[in-house]
């Protein structure tokens, strides 16, 4: 029999990310990437249409690795590939399971045989990790090397984990008897209704809740349902950009305020990713480069909150060129603007807040949490940045 030499990471497609960053993980800990299989699995809805590929990919692996979502369980072809696993006896089994999933939704063999493993807990992933390189038979990595990208995946794992917001409602509200009496269901209500109770209003536009969300960092919440979900209650209104609510649904919410806004904080929470959390996770996990702490030090430096695109206006560039040369600094930062730009951007640490008529980008603000953060007195990297500024200058 031909020998197995592959690690099959099977995952359902919304889990894509959590699998490439474990690919990562294993590449990190000197797995050579072409022994490493990552595969989307068909869904329900027939979207995924792989099973050959999969079917010549599980006679030639020697590690399996299920990634169990809800999703992945509710897929067909996903749990009888799973069972597939189970009864394959050539390839080792080592299903990891993300926070939405706990040992009682498992059935089967799985539940009773099988270890169910957590990406979260450093001695499962080192588990996982001494199970490949064993089966592959390659050296482990040094101490200092394993230690770095245990902690990065472990770090970018949560962050990609918070992003992928779990629906936590109705957990939520079977918890606490007041929402006994309320039609609401879904986060995207809650966190409305939050800002309803929070400013004691009638009426609130989208607009408004839009950039309130940008402002308290709140992602994966859909304005347009929470908006039609409440104008079915009582006599309310959702029309021209706005809803309202009628006096008696507000005065017999506003009773309620007390009880009601622990919960719903909760469900805010849930959805809140502080931009300063990620910008310090970046740092940690070594993913600025000179030139992204160098722009963080002219953002600090010239206390900057707003930024301009340079394809619409060159103010900005012209102001990084002027600091650049009053310091006596390289010209990197400027002649990297726009990838400085897409980086902050593409993490969550500035947002788009103006746009030409072509719908272009023209100005960005910063995060309030990482603008408050680096521009602090106490902020934490100060003496680091100040130290590569000095090594720069003697550049």
């Amino acid at each position: 029999m031909e020998q197995r030499f592959k690690i099959f990471i099977a995952y359902h497609t919304n889990e894509e990310n959590i699998a490439i960053l474990l690919s990562e993980y294993f590449q990190n800990m000197g797995i050579q990437k072409e022994f490493i299989y990552l595969c989307a699995l068909p869904s329900n809805d027939g979207k995924v249409n792989n099973i050959e590929e999969i079917n010549a990919m599980v006679k030639s692996s020697c590690v399996n690795i299920p990634i169990l979502s809800m999703k992945f369980l509710e897929s067909v072809f996903c749990t009888n590939l799973t069972g597939a696993m189970i009864f394959d006896e050539e390839a080792l089994l080592l299903p990891v399971i993300l926070p939405e999933i706990n040992q009682s939704m498992i059935y089967g063999f799985m539940k009773d045989v099988y270890k169910l493993f957590k990406l979260d807990i450093s001695s499962d992933v080192a588990y996982i990790y001494d199970v490949v390189q064993g089966s592959l038979n390659i050296a482990p990595p040094s101490l200092s090397v394993a230690t770095n990208a245990m902690n990065t995946f472990i770090n970018k794992y949560t962050v990609t984990v918070n992003r992928i917001t779990s629906k936590t409602s109705p957990t939520l509200i079977s918890s606490n008897p007041a929402f006994e009496q309320l039609d609401i269901t879904t986060d995207d209500e809650m966190i409305i209704l939050y800002y309803i109770l929070s400013n004691q209003v009638l009426e609130v536009s989208k607009k408004t809740i839009e950039q309130w969300l940008v402002d308290e960092e709140l992602y994966d919440v859909d304005v347009e349902n929470a908006f039609k979900l409440l104008a079915t209650i009582g006599y309310a209104r959702y029309h021209d950009g706005a809803l309202k609510i009628d006096i008696i649904t507000f005065r017999r919410w506003s009773k309620m305020t007390e009880e009601l806004l622990p919960v719903l904080s909760t469900c805010v929470k849930n959805h809140r990713i502080l931009s300063s959390d990620i910008f310090e996770d970046m740092w940690y996990n070594e993913e600025l480069n000179p030139t992204l702490k160098m722009f963080t030090a002219y953002l600090i430096d010239e206390n900057v909150t707003v930024l301009t695109n340079k394809s619409s206006n060159d103010q900005q560039l012209q102001d990084i060129k002027d600091w650049e040369n009053k310091n006596g600094f390289p010209n990197a930062v400027s002649a990297n603007y726009q990838k400085c730009l897409q980086v902050f951007n593409d993490n969550n640490l500035i947002y788009e807040s103006e746009w030409s008529i072509h719908g272009t980008p023209r100005k960005y603000n910063l995060n309030n949490s990482f603008a408050s953060h680096i521009l602090s007195s106490d902020f934490r990297h100060r003496n680091e940045i100040a130290e590569l500024k000095e090594s720069l200058r003697r550049l």
